[in-house]
């Protein structure tokens, strides 16, 4: 009995001290079950962007949005709606452009990824497309079935995307991209107008959306729903309150990267956003800004 008192007498101190060392790092903005955590974890921690062809290389924060397959209900703090709002769309049905005017293609069957720009992908090599670049070259890639934007094509089943934030026009295909590119490189050799016509989805953010969520959370990127788990973790022993529900990243972060919000109204939270940007994770909200400021600035 007095052995089972003074075991649990010395678990009751230890489990004081340890308290209260977390407290002391904490007031210096170091989370302790955290930096354990990260101190096993060797993986890259930063979230970069590379503009590029393709959704990787896009920025599209309509893609912005808690997973509603299973887990709106825990959303708690309702960020399914503020995501829902950050994003103003406007649908015009019959949108010309010229071939040239196309800076990206969204949906390709292809990983573009590798293109930074569509005169990179244009000037691939081999490009059997291209052929010689004449007139019939032209009109041979023009033919490919899988080009439906041409105006007058009766079968439209793409759509043109513009950002208020990306000054590319980009083209939402399911094929063709290749013929499209090549087609797009000979009309500008010629000088030759290729019409286009399309539905146009303009997209524009919501300024007061980008500053309630500015003024209110941060967005951390976190590598891996492993990475993920285990931080959560760590943040609850402590006592930092979490965000529940499962929140997607946009596509361009990587599929395996996954979204811890937190919350910035709650002292502990906004701490220990500040500590997890200082060990090198990036924070989305980050990027929502720069885009929002471009947005401003093209106006």
């Amino acid at each position: 009995m007095i052995s089972w008192i003074w075991n649990a007498l010395i678990e009751e101190v230890d489990q004081r001290c340890a308290n209260r060392h977390r407290q002391q790092l904490r007031s210096k903005g170091v989370f302790l079950e955290v930096a354990l955590v990260l101190g096993e974890y060797q993986g890259k921690r930063a979230t970069d962007f590379n503009p590029s062809l393709g959704r990787t290389g896009h920025r599209d924060w309509s893609l912005l949005e808690v997973n509603t397959h299973w887990s709106a209900q825990k959303d708690t703090n309702n960020l399914g709606q503020v995501f829902a709002r950050l994003v103003n769309k406007v649908r015009t049905p019959e949108a010309e452009f010229d071939i040239a005017d196309v800076r990206n293609i969204l949906l390709s069957k292809s990983d573009l990824s590798t293109f930074a720009t569509m005169e990179s992908f244009e000037n691939r090599s081999p490009n059997y497309e291209y052929g010689e670049g004449t007139s019939q070259d032209l009109q041979g890639c023009l033919d490919h079935n899988e080009i439906r934007c041409l105006k007058g094509t009766p079968l439209i089943s793409d759509s043109f995307s513009s950002f208020g934030w990306d000054d590319r026009l980009l083209l939402n295909n399911h094929g063709g991209s290749h013929h499209f590119s090549a087609a797009r490189r000979i009309a500008r050799e010629l000088g030759v107008k290729v019409p286009l016509q399309l539905v146009q989805h303009h997209h524009a953010l919501d300024e007061a959306t980008v500053g309630l969520i500015e003024r209110t959370l941060a967005l951390i990127l976190i590598p891996n729903q492993e990475l993920l788990n285990d931080l959560r973790s760590a943040l609850r022993t402590e006592g930092v309150p979490i965000v529940q529900g499962d929140f997607r990243a946009p596509p361009y972060c990587g599929d395996d990267t996954k979204l811890l919000p937190l919350d910035l109204s709650n002292p502990l939270s906004s701490t220990a956003a500040a500590y997890l940007r200082r060990c090198g994770f990036t924070d989305l909200v980050s990027h929502l800004l720069e885009d929002f400021q471009q947005q401003m600035a093209s106006r």
